[in-house]
């Protein structure tokens, strides 16, 4: 009987787990979709004070400068979102291809780089023969 309350909990323990884990993950996506909002609204106006100084003849690039920071602080901020999501899901990103993929592999299921999931001790060159010297 102690086994079946035991493997209750247990069940129980994960099923909180993965709605915590789905929960953090929504209220994260929300926020990263209000920064991306966010962006677009700092594009336009980006773009309505560059056609403007065109327009004008104005060589004034502060208030163009301003903007880009702006908009450079809230791409980082989605970027940190994105990073925080990933590794809530157990996910990172192929260096070569750049595409999602589980932390646990190995190697990428598209381009196949070698991820830094490797096993320790496998050689770099695995075609290259150790063969002992003949003494």
């Amino acid at each position: 009987m102690t086994e079946i309350f035991e493997t209750i909990r247990e069940i129980t323990e994960a099923a909180i787990k993965k709605a915590d884990e789905g929960y953090r993950v929504s209220m994260l996506k929300l926020s990263s979709a209000a920064l991306k909002k966010l962006l677009a609204g700092q594009y336009r106006e980006l773009g309505a004070a560059v056609y403007l100084m065109c327009k004008n003849g104005n060589e004034d690039t502060e208030e163009i400068a301003a903007m880009t920071v702006q908009i450079d602080g809230t791409r980082k901020r989605i970027a940190a979102l994105e990073r925080r999501i990933d590794d809530i899901m157990g996910l990172m990103h192929c260096p070569q291809c750049g595409r999602t993929l589980k932390l646990k592999n190995a190697y990428c299921s598209h381009c196949g780089r070698r991820l830094a999931a490797e096993v320790e001790g496998v050689n770099e060159n695995e075609n290259e023969m150790n063969i002992p010297s003949a003494e």
